[in-house]
């Protein structure tokens, strides 16, 4: 049986675990605050782009070359990065990206490069026997336009120079602080032109040329799309944080409620047997005087 300094100290130490949880939910929480405005102001903008990309792009006469970005190619070999984080305490943050990862790897039929952001998940797939091609450990704990271009300018490069014909990312897609859904989404090739609505490129005034307005809208869209999809990996990661630390601030106070129960219970056990034991001595003491 506990003794009431062995409930004592556990009562502590769950209150302490209590206070750093719940520490860590309210850093999240101020994280996601931050994450859901970038996100809410990279959306628009990106779908802007492609948009404005298309629509140039449809018009131009058919001797006007259009980004390589925009070609599709019989796709032999597809680049696939899953992201994960190499943080903790996020629930089933990781688990959900690698199980849809796995899955889209069972039903793909062509060659695949693996891409990773996450220590684990390097050690994971070059146990699977995986060609990790892309690694950038840690790249979601601290999300920047300039890191989501350095990614981004590595799988252009590989595009372009036909190393790989497709490029999907696995992620968990923030879709509100209490929804994430893991899904796969298409990076490149970007959308098909359609030239059935083509118009003379006279009827524009194109800066310096036409080719480089797509080649440069084309590589600043691939970048944005990029640090888009890394600011909703890195969003969902906090909100499930977020959840899974008020779980485990809950679950403390519960058991610290419990604990303090049953200490009092301890304690008024133990008093109430020194009352009982002073009371027989009493007792014993009074018959002995007497007799």
């Amino acid at each position: 049986m506990a003794t009431l300094r062995d409930l004592k100290r556990r009562i502590a130490s769950v209150d302490s675990v209590a206070h750093i949880t719940r520490s860590m939910e309210m850093l999240s929480v101020v994280k996601i605050y931050y994450l859901r405005k970038q996100v809410g102001k990279s959306i628009p903008f990106v779908n802007k782009l492609r948009d404005l990309l298309v629509s140039i792009a449809e018009h131009l006469n058919t001797d006007i070359n259009t980004s390589p970005l925009f070609e599709s190619k019989p796709v032999e070999t597809t680049l696939m990065i899953p992201l994960t984080s190499d943080r903790g305490f996020c629930g089933s943050f990781n688990s959900n990206i690698t199980d849809i990862t796995k899955r889209w790897l069972t039903q793909n039929d062509t060659d695949v490069l693996m891409g990773s952001l996450s220590k684990n998940t390097t050690k994971e797939l070059n146990h699977l026997g995986h060609n990790i091609v892309v690694n950038h450990p840690g790249m979601l704990d601290k999300v920047t336009f300039d890191n989501a271009k350095k990614l981004a300018g590595e799988i252009k490069t590989m595009y372009i120079e036909n190393r790989i014909q497709s490029v999907k990312f696995a992620y968990m897609e923030f879709q509100s602080v209490l929804n994430q859904v893991s899904v796969i989404r298409q990076m490149l090739p970007l959308a098909e032109i359609k030239k059935a609505q083509k118009r003379s490129v006279e009827d524009f005034i194109f800066k310096p040329n036409p080719e480089k307005i797509i080649d440069s809208l084309t590589s600043t869209y691939v970048d944005l799309f990029v640090y888009k999809v890394l600011l909703e990996a890195s969003a969902s990661e906090q909100a499930m944080r977020r959840m899974s630390m008020h779980r485990a601030t809950e679950n403390a106070h519960e058991l610290s409620q419990k604990l303090t129960i049953k200490y009092q219970r301890t304690r008024q056990a133990t008093i109430t047997k020194e009352l009982t034991e002073i009371t027989s001595s009493a007792e014993a003491l009074k018959e002995t005087v007497n007799g």
